[in-house]
Order: structure tokens, then sequence, then C-alpha cells
């Protein structure tokens, strides 16, 4: 990465003293996801959305063309635009900005140690099969609670929480958190989503940032429903670390300028930009994957985020993952204080 992307904006972190010590002891679940019914197993399953098969990642170049974001690395801010899915208004005001926010449009410490206001649990997926996702004070980044994706196995495990974003947020998405993982996977998992309106249509596309082969992975989905298929899936190289944090940055931008598509999804772990390999479309219709590109129809305006874990195939040991200080902006929002 050139030293001006190691230029952040705003972050939200709110001078706790940063720690790395390992658990303190675990309080009380607060708000866990529910359970539901196991998902269908198999790598290769065509019920499950993101369902590839595991193929070697490429650590080759970033995708170009249609894909590409014309933004630079400084991320110049959105102004939002109309037309944007009115935002429920049984969200309270608060689940739009969050707590210990500095500079970024909705940020997350969990310092309350509890769910934060306006999270709720997906029906279907997002919630079902072994493990919850919680606030609990056993790891935190700083501060002394995290977002807890416990106790994590068997056959698809998903357990995520899903909140609002504010009215007319606008077509371009800057994210960060700070991640613990203590083990990695081998398939496919998503641990933050975000989804946009596209111009006439009641459509919500996603983008995600995902697990598989162990390495980190940039999404993009069509709508769910009817199946979030087909999918277009970028691999990289980049290692998802276990038993230590890092910093995980994305850019997600529907808009993409002149272009008549949205562009592909860009991650940074640790400050450095992943690189990713040549792109496959899954179709879940039996060929698995083709190398040819989706349509990723240009966005209006993001309206909401899905954060936790979203495994789609069976998990191969048991994991745990920390999420804190979660932050969503229209610009680059940094991993430094």
């Amino acid at each position: 990465m050139s030293a001006a992307l190691a230029a952040a904006a705003a972050s939200c972190h709110t001078g706790k003293s940063q720690t790395t010590a390992g658990p303190a002891g675990q309080a009380g679940a607060d708000g866990s996801a529910a359970a539901g019914a196991s998902g269908a197993a198999g790598q290769t399953s065509q019920a499950g959305v993101g369902g590839s098969a595991a193929q070697a990642g490429g650590g080759g170049t970033a995708q170009a063309g249609m894909g590409g974001s014309t933004l630079l690395d400084a991320g110049a801010g959105s102004t939002g635009t109309a037309g944007a899915p009115a935002v429920d208004a049984a969200a309270d005001a608060t689940s739009f900005v969050g707590t210990g926010c500095k500079g970024a449009t909705v940020c997350y410490d969990f310092e309350e140690c509890k769910t934060p206001a306006g999270w709720t649990v997906p029906n279907g997926e997002g919630n079902q099969g072994m493990g919850m996702t919680l606030v609990d004070n056993v790891m935190a980044h700083s501060g002394t609670c995290a977002l807890h994706m416990k106790d994590f196995n068997g056959d698809s495990p998903q357990h995520a929480y899903l909140a609002n974003l504010p009215a007319n947020f606008g077509p371009l998405m800057w994210g960060r958190a700070w991640v613990w993982n203590t083990s990695a996977p081998t398939n496919h998992g998503a641990v933050v989503k975000a989804r946009f309106s596209i111009a006439n249509k009641p459509d919500l596309d996603w983008y995600e940032v995902g697990y598989e082969l162990k390495n980190y992975n940039g999404h993009w989905h069509s709508p769910l429903p009817p199946s979030g298929l087909p999918e277009w899936i970028l691999r990289s190289s980049t290692p998802v670390a276990t038993g230590r944090w890092q910093c995980v940055e994305w850019l997600w931008d529907a808009g993409n300028g002149d272009m008549n598509q949205a562009a592909d999804p860009r991650i940074w772990v640790d400050g450095a930009e992943v690189m990713f390999g040549a792109g496959l479309q899954y179709n879940g219709d039996g060929t698995n994957t083709t190398p040819n590109r989706p349509t990723t129809p240009k966005g209006v305006s993001f309206v909401s985020i899905e954060v936790g874990l979203t495994m789609y195939h069976p998990v191969d040991e048991k994991m745990d993952v920390f999420l804190d200080e979660l932050a969503f902006g229209k610009q680059r929002v940094g991993c430094n204080p």
C-alpha cells in the first residue's frame, strides 16, 4: 500500500485503553441469536448461498475493468441519493450512530455491554445451527466488551444481527472492524454484509467481507430472496490470522462513478490492501463456478448492515470470532485512534 493509503480519516476509537490480553472471564449472554434449523450439508451444496466449491485462491492483481472502483483511496464522501427505502420506524435512533463514534457515520464500540439498540435477529439465513452471537466481556480490542460469535461448530452455523442505516446513506461505504479469530475456516463464511437499493427495483444486492480457504474473500451477491445467486467471488491469499487482532477495512462502491455497474469490493488488512486473484461466478446450478463476471447493477443507497458469522458449509473445528470497534462511513475510517 502506498504512503497515501496509510493516511486514515477519522476513527471512532473512543480513547479507551487498548488491550490484547487473554480472556477476562465471560459475562452473561445478552441478546444472543436464537438457534434454528440446521443448514444443508456439503461443500458443494446448491442450497446454500455463497456455496462455492473450495479452490486455490490466487494472490494476483486486483480486478480491472467494470469492477474497479473509480474512487481514490482518500475516499471522497458521498452526499447520498434520494429514493432509498425508508428506515424502519421501529429502530431506535441510537442504532443509526451507535456509541463511541468519532468521525464515522455509524459506529459501535459495544461498551454498553449489550446488544446495540435497533439490532434484530434475521429470519432464515443468519439464524440457524450451533453457536450464538452476543455482546460480552470475554475479549475486547479496547475497553471492556465486544461482539462475540461463540462456539460455532457443526453444519452451517449462522448467527448474525441486522441493523438499518440512516436514510439516504448513499451508494459508497467505507468500513472498519477489529477482528480476533480462534481458528480460520476452510469453507465460505461471511462476517460483515451491507445491502444496497437499486433504482426502480425492490431488490437489495449486497457486499460482504468473507472467509474461505483460511483467507479473506470479497463478495457481491444478487438479492436474497430469492436465492442470493449469482454470486461474484474474489479470493485472496491474505490469511485470516488466529490468536491476535487484525484491523479489517473495506470499500464498497455501488455507485462506481461513470461506470455502468457496481464496483468490485476492496479489502485492507492491517493497512495493506488485499490483492484478489481472478474472480469466480457461482450460480448454484451444479456447474458451481465460471470466470464470467455477472452483471452487478449500480446501487442507489446502502440501507442495512448484517454483522455476525454466517457459515454456508460445515465448520472444520469449533471457532469463536470477536469483533470490536465496528464503523461505517462515507470516507475512510482507518485503523488508528
